[in-house]
């Protein structure tokens, strides 16, 4: 929505700023190239929507683990201060994960979006679009699902599609305070814990950052994250003010989220359609097939969560963005009956009741009379204070337990202890990146290849059979994410590549009708080489194709540039796929398929191996967006045809022309591929012409055969 609302608002004004054009479709033939003005991208808001909630219980849940350990701690100066500087850790934590994942993300969309910036194939844009509606659809499901937990009405689910708490938490705080961990070493785990959820998404965003403009990828994740906040805003205000109600919000609340996930998937096909071009007249049919489908699956889920609530849901923890003074007086009423545990579980996420006026925070910088709101509660904007420990204490009593600024505390301690580390290792993403990564091949592949993981072998059949699905779907769509994205930069610098080639070989053709012809003196006769069309009429023979004669000049090729003019171009493709790595197998397939002599055969072997190394990342692209077939050679849409022309036939570095000699060009012949009329040899020789001005080859190549 929000992508339709910038394109149709500020479509002319960013036009008019950025020289981009709008969206339009281009003729190419019997097939339509599709140009798309790409505004925002769908995933990329999704995803950053989501890592505004996750993120933000991630830190609270620090913070809640801190929380837990100083009220059982021996009161003293000392523990408050080391209490004072782990919540100053959790800050810089946060930041430095920030500062680490925001600048791995733009040096991903400095890769993929520099190399894509002007050359993104047009129809590979349009599906790679509809695919991130798609996925959107998919992390707006979940959020469907994940509501009733995070407004307290379900308790924690066993199995997650996403994960929203690292589980960091509990044993960083563990180490903090039993094992003898440094603050230097816990706010290591907090960059961490904070940098797995970016992690999570940083392959399946590339292909994502294709063709899209920087300040469009700056658009999505600031829209990105006002969603994310805004949410947890409309969370905030729900658990403040329908305390009685909160069940009815619940289920309005999801069944938005499953029809808005519904009609995402719904446009995503049909926009990945757009690009495809597969269902033709069964568009409807397959929409509605789809909105329906995806609803049903919505509900399953539902229903799955809601029979895990009512029989596994009495000791599983508690997830919440924010907590209510009152939820405790309201436990029969959110959980059905069930009773209300003291014990924190894992995955509580809350520093503290934040929201009653009797429990108060107690900010540091004595302006504690301003009134706590949504910003003092998340991630993002939270302050340095001491919470409530009893109802007894008081806040000036809390608030002399430490003495000095909160950062000052952190410094002292942090030198104190000598935990920190080297400012360039510091500062640098390289380790949190490896460490992350590491612990992710650990947990991904746990089930299969690292032996017996005792975690897993505690799991129930059913939790380890939708583990290894989870991790199978996870690792396939990363490496077809990676995939996307390398066969869509290789298409992009094949294409600049081809761009910058295309005018050279194009000026040789506008030339086509000058030079050397390839003439005969009979029907069936003789056929050789001659320095002009004049110096053949003077020896009286008859022009059979421009330029020099060569390996596909023999009356047997002639007769194939002919009868197969219509195909040739596909029944080459396909042998080209076929024999692919094998140039024998390929020649043999040439000259059985198409007619071909062994010599001309090779010199189309020569074609296909140099456009497979040439333009082998566009015609992949073009099997993706179901174009292989499209012939054109239009140098506004660069195709694998236009592709093998610059690069594959005179001489940079293909020289197809030079080794065939004869081709359906030079000989006048209209093919399957579409060439300017002023791009064909126009000089012939006693071969009638169409309308259109092509050579009608059909009675000289008539029976009796040469």
């Amino acid at each position: 929505l929000t992508d339709w609302f910038v394109a149709a608002m500020f479509e002319e004004f960013m036009a008019e700023i950025f020289g981009d054009e709008p969206a339009a479709a281009a003729n190419t033939g019997d097939r339509q190239t599709i140009t798309y003005h790409h505004v925002v991208d769908a995933l990329i808001i999704t995803v950053f929507a989501w890592l505004s909630l996750s993120v933000t219980l991630e830190t609270n849940g620090f913070r809640q683990r801190l929380l837990e350990a100083f009220c059982e701690s021996p009161t003293s100066k000392d523990t408050s201060n080391r209490y004072v500087a782990a919540l100053v850790a959790v800050r810089y934590g946060l930041r430095d994960a920030l500062i680490d994942w925001m600048l791995i993300y733009t040096v991903c969309y400095a890769i993929v979006g520099g190399l894509t910036w002007k050359h993104a194939e047009p129809n590979s844009v349009i599906v790679i679009w509809g695919f991130s509606l798609m996925l959107s659809s998919v992390v707006l499901g979940i959020v469907s699902l994940k509501i009733t937990e995070w407004l307290g009405i379900y308790r924690a689910s066993k199995l997650k599609v996403i994960k929203d708490i690292s589980g960091f938490a509990h044993p960083a705080v563990e180490k903090l305070t039993s094992e003898g961990a440094t603050i230097d070493q816990f706010r290591y785990q907090v960059r961490l814990g904070v940098g797995k959820h970016f992690s999570q998404f940083t392959w399946i965003l590339l292909p994502f950052f294709v063709g899209l403009k920087f300040w469009f990828y700056l658009l999505s994740i600031l829209i990105g994250v006002l969603c994310g906040h805004l949410f947890m805003f409309l969370v905030f205000e729900c658990r403040k003010r329908f305390q009685q109600h909160r069940k009815r919000v619940a289920v309005i609340a999801t069944a938005i989220c499953m029809l808005g996930s519904a009609t995402c998937f719904l446009v995503g096909i049909e926009v990945v359609d757009k690009g495809w071009d597969r269902f033709k007249s069964k568009t409807e049919v397959v929409l509605t097939v789809a909105f329906f489908f995806w609803l049903v699956i919505m509900l399953m889920f539902q229903g799955f969560k809601y029979y895990e609530h009512l029989n596994f849901g009495t000791n599983a923890p508690e997830i919440q963005l924010f907590a209510s003074p009152d939820d405790e007086d309201n436990d029969d009423e959110v959980n059905d009956g069930e009773a209300a545990t003291d014990t924190v579980g894992e995955g509580i996420t809350l520093e503290e009741p934040l929201l009653g006026e009797s429990n108060p925070r107690d900010i540091m910088k004595k302006d504690s009379g301003v009134e706590v709101g949504y910003f003092y509660q998340t991630a993002y904007f939270d302050r340095i204070k001491h919470s409530q420990l009893s109802g007894s204490a008081s806040s000036d009593e809390l608030a002399n337990l430490a003495s000095g600024e909160p950062h000052e505390i952190y410094e002292a301690i942090v030198d104190m202890e000598k935990g920190r580390r080297g400012r360039l290792l510091t500062i640098l993403p390289i380790k949190p990146l490896w460490d992350l990564f590491m612990i992710g091949t650990r947990d991904t592949c746990r089930c299969c290849f690292c032996g017996k993981d005792a975690e897993f072998q505690a799991m129930s059949c059913g939790r380890k059979s939708w583990f290894a699905l989870r991790k199978l779907v996870k690792v396939l769509l990363n490496l077809g994410a990676i995939f996307m994205a390398g066969i869509s930069c290789a298409a992009a610098v094949q294409t600049s590549v081809t761009m910058s080639k295309l005018p050279y070989v194009r000026a040789i053709y506008l030339k086509l009708n000058e030079g050397e012809v390839c003439a005969y003196d009979n029907r069936c006769g003789t056929i050789q080489t001659f320095p002009s069309k004049e110096d053949a009429h003077l020896a009286n023979y008859s022009v059979a194709h421009c330029k020099r004669c060569a390996h596909c000049s023999t009356w047997q090729d002639l007769k194939v540039q002919w009868t197969t003019r219509l195909e040739a171009a596909k029944l080459a493709q396909a042998c080209g796929i076929r024999y692919l790595f094998d140039q024998e197998g390929m020649a043999k397939c040439l000259s059985n398929d198409m007619g071909w002599t062994h010599l001309c055969s090779e010199a189309w072997v020569h074609s296909v191996v140099c456009a497979r190394k040439q333009c082998g990342a566009i015609a992949t692209l073009s099997i993706i967006t179901n174009r292989m077939g499209n012939f054109d050679v239009d140098p506004n849409a660069i195709t694998a045809a236009t592709c093998n022309e610059a690069q594959c036939e005179q001489g940079n570095p293909g020289n197809f022309a030079k080794l065939s000699g004869a081709s359906r060009r030079k000989m006048n012949i209209k093919s399957s591929i579409g060439r300017p009329p002023d791009q064909q040899c126009q000089i012939v020789d006693n071969i009638p012409l169409t309308t259109k001005g092509y050579n009608n080859w059909e009675d000289f190549f008539s029976d009796p055969y040469c």
